[in-house]
């Protein structure tokens, strides 16, 4: 009975969807202790390909948990090198001959060629940091088979070769087969124990499936093998970021020679420079349009008497309250292309318009403001713009071809699935390159070098910018009994500058008037500054928004140890393998 069943087990196991077109009719484990704290494993696969295949690959999980004889838990990570596949092609998923990941992956075969039928292959590779000790022991605890192997094996042969002095028998040599988490000890094994080697062979009708794992535990005495961590030093491990790190100061001096030639130095002063709107003063301190560079023009107009602005609250019958906008005089003659181009969106032939109705209106005008500002800079438009659709094109066409095809490039390298590492490493890469193209023209427009009109206003524009961040009281006492309109006058830089909240709130207990071109919906009868303060950075946050808006099985293993005993799969060496 147990027979038949046996050969149904084998019969679905041999089924191609059941384990990748191949089966494992023998398979031997080589494992060589070194009194230097390393050992090295030799596996040798007898398999027959039910199917056309390129080849197999082999998982070993490098980072695990292990629990030794006193119940403590560490995270460990074991270091494989010296890998080698005699006679045949293959790739390691190593990223610059550095070991990333919760595994490693050594695929064997050629792309180009298929097998078919009986092949043998050899895989040879060394593993530190795998052997376990204790207060007057040391345990070699490995997964000679492990569980996610996707395919079955007939027979299972291994050898343990120790160093000179040990002594093997049932009392420290320990062997358990099936599934994760089997405690008993395996009778599926005539074992053997000559000398300082401990082997195993599977008897007559032994089969191990998918899931199922054959593990050995040995117990040594502590002084014939040194207890050595092989864990790389830092700079080792991390020494990439040498590399990193150059090219990154390569980046940060050219930008900083760079930005050298548009050092100003500030000349301390109370308005901005003649002939320059908020707008403009704008685009000119950061180099780079935003949505405040226009709307900083809403309350610019309503201070030259161009229109007014009412708060209308939520008991009018708004979700969110709205701001009113009403035309009161076109604009001067002379205005600039972008006021123009964003007073006809706003209103067109409409006398009273929401903010919440003027929605994706301010494209254009950035456009226009940039390229007003060209007169301002060495680099014209044309030229620049040019060469930055050119950049951004190629960049944008990496990260397509980055985000589509480098998972396919890589994976003969890299096992994607292996663990959050990669995962997290590669997502990270192709990030980058995502948004590559924005940082790259957003450094361009950074660098940009004015020409000599530009300098010739900047040291003053740079000394009204600092004077708003940084103004005291007192003079502001001054400046208002000088010029009782000073607030109005320069609250529209300091929105375009991005910092009204901060503006406003200087003034407070400054101003007893209300501006006569705005009215909010909770000032009262009583005009209160910070009250208008709120209402009025309120409504300029709700009209830029409102006008910008356009309609594997965790990658671990886990070890367990104890001074008698073990469990099948709780040994390092976890993963498997498959076809390809």
């Amino acid at each position: 009975m147990k027979q038949t069943i046996l050969f149904l087990l084998f019969i679905l196991a041999s089924a191609p969807g059941f384990a990748q077109g191949f089966v494992v009719h023998n398979f031997r484990a080589d494992v060589y202790i070194s009194p230097d704290g390393y050992f090295d494993v030799v596996e040798n696969y007898n398999i027959e390909f039910k199917q056309e295949k390129h080849g197999i690959f082999r998982d070993i999980i490098t980072k695990f948990e292990f629990q030794d004889e006193k119940g403590k838990v560490s995270k460990r990570e074991m270091y494989i090198s010296n890998i080698e596949v005699p006679g045949e092609k293959f790739n390691v998923n190593k990223i610059f001959g550095k070991q990333f990941g919760d595994r490693i992956t050594i695929r064997i075969g050629d792309k180009n060629t298929l097998v078919n039928g009986n092949k043998h292959y050899e895989i040879r590779y060394r593993v530190k940091n795998a052997l376990f000790f204790t207060d007057d022991m040391v345990q070699f605890y490995w997964n000679i088979k492990p569980a996610d192997w996707l395919t079955v094996f007939n027979r299972i042969n291994f050898t343990i070769h120790t160093p000179d002095g040990a002594s093997f028998s049932p009392a420290n040599c320990f062997v358990y087969s099936g599934k994760t988490g089997n405690t008993e000890p395996s009778r599926e094994f005539d074992y053997d124990y000559s000398g300082h080697t401990f082997s195993g062979k599977s008897k007559d009708n032994f089969l191990s499936l998918p899931q199922q794992n054959v593990t050995v535990l040995v117990n040594m005495p502590k002084s014939l093998v040194k207890e050595v961590d092989f864990t790389p030093p830092f700079w080792v491990r991390y020494q990439w970021l040498c590399t990193l790190g150059l090219v990154l100061l390569a980046i940060y001096t050219f930008i900083k020679i760079r930005l050298h030639l548009n050092r100003v130095i500030p000349v301390t002063s109370y308005y901005p420079p003649q002939g320059i709107d908020p707008a403009m003063a704008g685009y000119l301190i950061d180099n780079m349009p935003d949505s405040r560079d226009i709307t900083c023009l809403l309350p610019y107009w309503a201070t030259k008497g161009i229109i007014r602005m009412e708060e209308i609250s939520k008991k009018e019958g708004l979700l969110f309250g709205d701001l009113k906008l009403i035309k009161l005089k076109a604009l001067p003659p002379g205005s600039a292309e972008y006021e123009s181009n964003l007073f006809q969106k706003i209103f067109g032939a409409k006398e009273e318009v929401l903010a919440s109705t003027s929605r994706g209106g301010i494209g254009d005008p950035l456009r226009l403001l940039a390229e007003n500002a060209d007169k301002y800079y060495t680099d014209k438009k044309s030229k620049s713009r040019r060469l930055k659709l050119i950049v951004l094109a190629l960049s944008e066409l990496w990260a397509f071809f980055s985000i589509i095809f480098l998972p396919i490039f890589l994976r003969p390298y890299i096992n994607i699935d292996s663990g959050y590492f990669i995962a997290f490493t590669i997502i990270n890469f192709l990030f980058f390159f995502a948004v590559f193209p924005f940082g790259f023209a957003y450094i361009i427009n950074k660098i940009r070098t004015k020409n000599e009109l530009g300098k010739s206003i900047m040291p003053e524009l740079l000394g009204f910018y600092q004077f708003i961040k940084i103004a005291e009281v007192e003079r502001l006492k001054a400046l208002l009994k000088e010029d009782p309109y000073y607030f109005e006058k320069t609250m529209p830089y300091a929105m375009a500058f991005n910092m009204l909240k901060e503006w406003t709130a200087k003034f407070d207990g400054l101003i007893l008037q209300s501006p006569n071109w705005y009215t909010g919906s909770n000032t009262g009868t009583q005009f209160r500054f910070h009250v208008f303060s709120s209402s009025f950075v309120s409504s300029m946050a709700m009209a830029k928004t409102s006008m910008v808006v356009s309609p594997s099985r965790g990658g671990s293993s886990s070890s367990r140890s104890s001074s008698g005993g073990g469990s099948s799969g709780g040994g390092a060496g976890g993963g498997g393998g498959g076809s390809w």
